[in-house]
């Protein structure tokens, strides 16, 4: 997923285009102005103003191979300035996600009636991580992760074993929290027979969807998609620039 892909409330800031450009440049120096444009998801005129400037400024050196090549070169300072965006970038999204997980942990408790002690949370994808990281700290007891699909189930997540949606009603929880974006209305249905009357399934979609349209309600809206910024800001640094992982 392309940076230009992401929600609108993510804005593209100079700092994460010099920092695509500049790893950009620290993997090929005999990258393009046209291929830099391309990964940084820029049109050619700005990267040619960043270039500019980052030259200036001291951050690349070019070399001239012929009258239409050229190759662009970190140089001491460029090298310093690439690592100090990349530690201030990954403070800001690590601080995205602490937030992201404190408003799903109100968002959670708002849809429940009594206490929370057992859940169980269906769903083994990236908002699914980032809720069972969430509730890990609350005191709340996550009894199993649970999904649906035959080649999921038996395997690790988070540290747990992915069961089968039929083993929900033996283990009676307090609520099965739903982080499948995908097909809640789905999932919904089906948990709905496993649970006990006094039970209650808790959905995150609408709270994302209501952030993502703009839309207000009763509970705090989730702040972000679904994916988990920790690792996103991981994919950021270790991924080709402009180009984060889903």
């Amino acid at each position: 997923m392309q940076i230009n892909d992401l929600p609108s409330f993510y804005l593209q800031s100079p700092k994460l285009n010099q920092l695509n450009i500049l790893k950009a440049v620290a993997a090929n120096s005999r990258i393009t102005q046209s291929e830099l444009a391309k990964q940084c998801v820029l049109s050619v005129a700005m990267v040619n103003n960043y270039m500019k400037e980052l030259c200036h400024s001291g951050c690349l050196e070019y070399h001239r191979r012929t009258i239409k090549s050229v190759t662009y070169h970190l140089t001491a300072s460029g090298t310093m300035q690439l690592e100090s965006l990349q530690g201030e970038l990954v403070r800001e999204m690590v601080g995205m996600f602490v937030a992201a997980k404190e408003q799903l942990r109100t968002s959670i408790m708002s849809q429940t009636r009594g206490q929370l002690w057992r859940v169980i949370l269906y769903g083994t994808g990236h908002l699914a991580q980032l809720t069972f990281h969430a509730l890990d700290s609350t005191g709340v007891n996550i009894l199993g992760i649970c999904n649906d699909d035959i080649e999921i189930i038996g395997s690790d997540f988070c540290g747990r074993q992915v069961m089968s949606p039929s083993q929900i009603r033996f283990l009676a929880p307090d609520a099965v929290i739903v982080a499948d974006l995908a097909r809640t209305e789905e999932i919904c249905r089906s948990v709905g027979a496993l649970l006990n009357p006094s039970a209650n399934i808790i959905r995150l979609d609408k709270q994302i969807n209501q952030n993502l349209t703009g839309s207000s309600g009763t509970n705090p809206p989730i702040m972000v998609p679904e994916k988990t910024l920790a690792k996103s800001a991981l994919s950021l640094i270790s991924s080709p620039p402009g180009v984060i992982h889903s």
